[in-house]
């Protein structure tokens, strides 16, 4: 055994040129795969570790009213008797500072908050029961050291919040339960709670939340708490629960499904390089045996068995293995923590990531056994070498046995499982595995069968044109098998690498510049009735123009074509649908669609107002995906309650929005008529503000309407495409390893059939030919070949960018021509280098030694 270990590190090292490729294509593959493995789990353990300081509790009731004595009375019968309470109520308003007005969320807390965890102070000195004892003594104020420097507080600056001035007592550097609103757009305020009514926030329309938060002893199960809360909180109508309750693990399946969407995109990069890295491996070892073969048939001569050769080409592929995963490890190492900052700001704080052990074990187990699996279709040829080929009069190299068709296939098939596996094991999704591991190659039968055209034609333009050309396209044509690989490999690498590109900028002008659509400065929330007229006059003599305020008006869904909504849920599985886990619903009314909005079935909603008296259904108009998502249809009958009123409406028509305008839409809009008695509130966007002017309007409004929250749209557009920017930057450094990856795979393909073609290049050089020749002739070759397979490329990353985004983005796509010619002369220019530095190598030879 051991003289087959020596015996195969010797071989290694006498073939320095395939050593070095297949590590370093394997390596970089590997780094990719160990990245996206390690993230993913680090974002996990974070997660399932920090479940109970990131909400704060064990479990808690959240509502849009505040529990009555007899709830709470439940609450406390169904829990333990040694539980801990803390409550907190949460609303937007508008706060006016030194620097500006600004929208903050308000959070008032008791003394008992946080149940767990802590807030981490400016002042170190500072402890978290000191804090929030002194909110309730005083009027004091609790916010980040960012917002401060928003308002230009300093400690001991008075802060008007409502009616009521407060003190700027304490900052924080971190907040409990803030890993669960990474992604909030207004900063936070704390206050003590018996302070809030004082402030005059309270009043209708405000949107309020009401959380009790619940500490169980160490040991209950909190699940079955929630169980029995839920039951006791069921709405007697519809069977639905009126309060929400959440425990540790919903949070933790809300953030992980979020983080999962983006992780098994990054897979699917990663998983590509990984791909390539297989089928060039496969070709860099089946070359390589076709070089040794004249070893393995004197091995064989000299009495060594078929298994022996099989064994030692074997531990060839492990020794590479050991050696890329080694390096690929180290590499993770150091970039690990890279790759994570990439998303600072939407991942929880304090994540620390770490290479996970598992992800390791699975390098390992590609970089050895996958390497054999990838290769075996190569290693089998072994089993049909025959030692008397050895005393036959032929040319070196000796070329191995080829296998049958049916067992090459056959031989693949494993290596093809694996892929599906990994790609199953980092998605955590077996259809999403199967789907991206059908489509793969699917891909790469286009792009084959594409080559194969082009080969094809390549033979019938070589008749024609100057003599260098109709060289290089014949010899495309006579060893199109290698240079499938090639075209392969580019047409992948060029396709991934243009379809970000084409989706990242279409989303990104359809945020900031919406097509058709005039992006509004503000959105106003929470206006109230006897506001309009008022409002509508403000802005006759201010800057700005008011879009009309849009009613809206909270109910509930009770049935659905006579069937309870809780029951509907489950007869069509909603019950995962994070948003149909409630039944209350923003309802309005419009006489005329929006222009962000477009009726793609059905007729418009009647003009004329709806009347009770009529015992006919009332018109709705439903947004198309919200219609998917509740399993309905145009003529389907919607109970709603609103205000206690029950009344039923029927589907006319379904809407497309395009919610990327910023304008009010909602999913659910009645005819004319139904919410007319009811209270409502109303929202309103504000659009052609001059940015310079933005800031005192914001100001003016505060004080004439200091109920009406202000979204200033331009700092959400930002921060919007701040994130975009983060999660594209991840994409496409793993968009990176393909292309080094793919642009190995051209190097090695290419190198080896320069080598194989040695002896032509020399003897054309005996002939006469020049190195610059030789040179010219072999970049028109891989030039042609990497411009025929950029444009197709191209093309394929129209069509593709384009289906993505109409599925998942909402038709959000643009050409990015630019882009796309960069990738091109930048793909040639490659090829051009790559093809120069082949011939070099072999041009080096003396030709007179042809002759010898």
């Amino acid at each position: 055994m051991m003289a087959l270990v020596r015996l195969a590190w010797r071989d290694l090292l006498g073939h320095r040129r395939f050593t070095l490729l297949f590590i370093i294509n394997l390596g970089i593959s590997l780094i990719g795969f160990l990245l996206v493995g390690s993230f993913g789990a680090s974002v996990d353990r974070h997660l399932s570790t920090h479940l109970r300081d990131m909400l704060t509790a064990d479990l808690t009731l959240q509502s849009s009213r505040p529990l009555t004595p007899e709830e709470l009375e439940t609450v406390r019968s169904i829990t333990d008797d040694k539980s801990h309470f803390s409550r907190q109520i949460s609303l937007y308003t508008m706060i006016q500072g030194k620097n500006g007005t600004r929208l903050t969320q308000i959070i008032a807390v008791d003394a008992a908050y946080p149940l767990y965890g802590h807030f981490r102070f400016a002042d170190q000195n500072t402890r978290t029961h000191q804090a929030i004892t002194g909110l309730q003594q005083q009027h004091h104020i609790m916010l980040s050291r960012e917002t401060a420097r928003f308002f230009g507080l300093s400690p001991g600056d008075a802060l008007d919040i409502g009616q009521t001035p407060f003190s700027a007592t304490v900052f924080f550097e971190n907040e409990p339960g803030g890993d669960l609103s990474a992604l909030n757009f207004a900063p936070k305020v704390y206050l003590g709670l018996e302070h809030l009514e004082q402030t005059g926030l309270v009043r209708f329309g405000s949107r309020i939340s009401y959380t009790t938060f619940i500490r169980l002893p160490e040991g209950t199960n909190s699940t079955a708490i929630a169980s029995k809360l839920s039951q006791s909180f069921t709405h007697p109508a519809d069977q639905s629960p009126s309060i929400r309750v959440v425990t540790a693990a919903d949070s933790n399946r809300t953030l992980q499904r979020l983080f999962s969407q983006f992780h098994s995109f990054l897979a699917v990069t990663s998983l590509v390089a990984l791909a390539l890295a297989a089928i060039t491996a496969a070709h860099l070892f089946q070359t390589h045996l076709d070089h040794s073969a004249k070893e393995l048939f004197i091995l064989l001569t000299l009495g060594a068995r078929h298994s022996h050769c099989l064994l030692l080409a074997t531990g060839k592929l492990i020794l590479l293995g050991l050696i890329a995963v080694l390096g690929a490890v180290m590499a993770a190492w150091l970039l690990l923590p890279l790759f994570t900052g990439l998303f600072t700001g939407i991942l929880p704080s304090g994540l620390t990531p770490h290479l996970d052990p598992l992800t390791m074990a699975l390098a390992l187990l590609i970089a050895t056994c996958g390497s054999i699996l990838f290769c075996l279709p190569a290693l089998l040829r072994i089993q049909t070498i025959h030692p008397l080929l050895l005393w036959r009069e032929q040319e070196s190299p000796f070329p191995l046995p080829t296998l049958p068709q049916k067992q090459t296939i056959i031989a693949m098939l494993p290596g093809i499982a694996l892929l599906l596996l990994l790609t199953i094991f980092l998605s955590h999704t077996p259809s999403f595995g199967l789907l991206f591991v059908v489509g793969l190659f699917l891909l790469v039968a286009l792009f084959a069968l594409i080559a194969s055209f082009f080969f094809r034609c390549c033979q019938r333009w070589s008749a024609t044109g100057p003599l260098l050309a109709r060289i290089a396209l014949r010899n495309l044509y006579r060893r199109r098998r290698t240079a499938t690989a090639v075209f392969v490999a580019l047409g992948i690498v060029l396709l991934l690498t243009n379809i970000i590109p084409q989706i990242e900028k279409g989303l990104a002008a359809e945020i900031s510049h919406p097509k058709g659509l005039t992006l509004p400065n503000l959105f106003l929330i929470d206006i109230q009735e006897e506001q309009k007229q008022p409002l509508i006059h403000f802005f006759h003599k201010h800057e700005g123009v008011l879009s009309s305020p849009a009613p809206m008006v909270q109910g509930r869904i009770t049935r659905i074509n006579n069937v309870p909504f809780s029951l509907w849920r489950q007869q069509h599985r909603l019950e995962g649908e994070q948003g149909l886990r409630r039944t209350e619903f923003n309802f309005s009314s419009r006489l005329h669609p929006d222009p962000s909005e477009t009726i793609v079935e059905g007729a418009p909603l009647p003009a004329e107002p709806w009347q009770m008296a009529t015992q006919q259904p009332f018109a709705i108009s439903m947004e198309k995906e919200f219609s998917k998502r509740l399993q309905v249809k145009r003529g389907d009958r919607i109970v709603v309650d609103i205000q206690g009123i029950e009344m039923e409406g029927e589907i006319v028509n379904l809407r497309r929005v395009r919610w990327a305008s910023f304008q009010p839409n909602f999913f659910m809009l009645l005819q004319p008529g139904v919410l007319d008695d009811a209270p409502k509130t109303f929202l309103a966007s504000v659009s052609r503000v001059d940015k310079t002017m933005q800031p005192d309007l914001v100001k003016q409004l505060a004080i004439s309407f200091p109920n009406i929250s202000v979204l200033d749209v331009n700092g959400l557009v930002t921060r919007l495409m701040h994130i975009t920017e983060q999660l594209t930057r991840a994409v496409r450094f793993l968009a990176a390893l393909v292309m080094v990856t793919g642009l190995i795979a051209v190097i090695a393909v290419t190198g080896q059939d320069v080598l194989r073609r040695e002896r032509e290049i020399n003897l054309m050089r005996v002939l006469g030919a020049g190195r610059n020749t030789i040179r010219l002739l072999l970049t028109l070759e891989l030039c042609s070949l990497a411009t025929a397979a950029a444009v197709i490329a191209f093309f394929c990353s129209l069509l593709c960018s384009y289906t993505i985004s109409w599925l998942l983005f909402d038709h959000l796509w643009s050409v990015q021509w630019g882009q796309a010619l960069l990738l091109l002369l930048s793909a040639v220019a490659l090829c051009a280098t790559i093809a120069v530095t082949a011939a070099d190598s072999v041009t080096r030879q003396r030709p007179v030694l042809l002759l010898s």
